[in-house]
């Protein structure tokens, strides 16, 4: 089994263009965009270190591999894993993309409820690839049991999701329980804070034992020219495994321990071992920690007005699906004030209100918190598409054509 507690390891993975890294397809416009963009989009890094540790188990491996894809979405994974490794993919949804997933090549495809047990057997998978997932779940251990069960012994599980330091952390997961008891978090949306410590302790429960927990980058802006540079990329790497929790997002494997029948009641997981800092590894954090702080102050205010990709969705629906968009003002949008085709609006309240007067087909944009008052309104609305506006995520719905039911991302107080 490969496997190494270094922090480090990681690093030495090859790290090519990842436009020539990933199965590409056209019509993928989402995935495109970010291809197109950038050699290194630090948004697609996720997929790149899940896709090099799943290559390092096929090839430390003697039988091709069962992986589940947990969380699946259109399939990127396994683009970006490619066709080198032999394996069985399992794909695990709430709501499958069909026909992407069928198209990436996945053996099979699984609707299911992950606050439910899932319907694999015990011990089926060798890998199972959970990238940002448990951000977005009820029962985060709970779900993370039933992983536990149908992952073989031996396997690894891939992990990934925010993540920021445990103190941070318990306050917003405060934050995001009083929303919850309220109602006003989507389903769906991000209702768990994941410190690294809470990884740790998360996977021990489920009988784990971490072997790689390190950070993904300092800052991301897709698109600006640094994400064309290696160089860039491996200091983004080198402050998130200096410092995981600072790492933006993390990245973690872990493996269910092979027990022999002896050693069952002795054995328990085993926490990293901690790290002393020499002072040439104080010295290199310092060094990177001021140039990377020194670059980001450069992104802030870019990063506050509208990403290009969702201008180029927004552009692409009012030509072909739509004749008017319905937005909540926000400073991400700024560049839309001059539309004759766009409608503004300043509170919450006005957008049931400006519906009547506009076209059946009005598209609307607004953050996933206001869900709930619209489909008290609308409840025929569906979400079309996810929009990465500056440092918010709002959503593209429509009342007609294909979509989420509004009323599946409801949270009930």
């Amino acid at each position: 089994m490969p496997g190494s507690s270094s922090r480090f390891s990681f690093l030495h993975w090859p790290l090519n263009p990842l436009r020539s890294s990933v199965i590409r397809e056209p019509e993928d416009r989402q995935l495109e965009s970010h291809l197109a963009r950038a050699t290194y989009s630090v948004r697609l890094l996720r997929y790149w270190w899940a896709a090099q540790a799943i290559k390092k188990e096929a090839a430390a491996s003697p039988h091709p591999l069962t992986i589940v894809d947990y969380g699946s979405g259109r399939g990127w994974l396994k683009r970006f894993v490619g066709p080198d490794v032999k394996a069985h993919w399992i794909a695990l949804d709430w709501q499958p993309q069909r026909e992407w997933l069928e198209k990436a090549g996945y053996d099979e495809i699984h609707q299911c409820n992950f606050d439910a047990p899932l319907p694999l057997a015990p011990g089926r998978a060798h890998v199972i690839a959970a990238l940002h997932v448990f951000e977005h779940l009820p029962r985060p251990g709970y779900s993370l049991h039933h992983l536990g069960e149908i992952l073989a012994p031996g396997g690894c599980l891939l992990g990934g999701s925010p993540t920021m330091p445990s103190p941070v952390a318990r306050l917003r997961q405060k934050f995001f329980r009083r929303k919850l008891a309220q109602g006003r978090l989507a389903r769906g949306g991000h209702i768990n804070s994941l410190s690294p410590d809470r990884w740790q302790n998360l996977l021990e429960d489920a009988g784990l034992v971490v072997e790689l927990s390190v950070g993904s980058h300092f800052i991301r802006h897709t698109g600006n020219p640094l994400e064309n540079s290696t160089l860039w990329v491996r200091a983004n790497q080198l402050w998130g495994a200096l410092f995981p929790s600072l790492g933006s997002e993390i990245c973690l494997r872990a493996r269910k321990p092979i027990i022999h029948d002896q050693a069952v009641a002795a054995w328990k997981p085993q926490r990293l071992a901690t790290r002393k800092h020499t002072a040439r590894t104080l010295i290199a954090a310092t060094a990177v920690a001021a140039v990377l702080a020194s670059i980001a102050s450069l992104f802030v205010a870019s990063e506050l007005k509208m990403d290009a990709t969702v201008k180029t969705v927004l552009d692409h629906h009012l030509a072909t699906d739509t004749n008017h968009l319905l937005i909540l003002s926000h400073q991400a949008f700024d560049d839309l004030h001059h539309n004759p085709q766009v409608t503004f609006v300043d509170q919450v309240d006005d957008i049931c209100s400006r519906l009547d007067s506009l076209p059946p087909d009005t598209h609307v944009v607004l953050h996933e918190n206001h869900f709930a008052q619209l489909a008290a309104r609308t409840p025929d609305y569906r979400v079309d598409s996810k929009l990465n506006a500056g440092l918010n995520d709002f959503y593209l719905l429509r009342r007609h054509g294909q979509g989420t039911p509004l009323q599946h991302f409801i949270s009930m107080p």
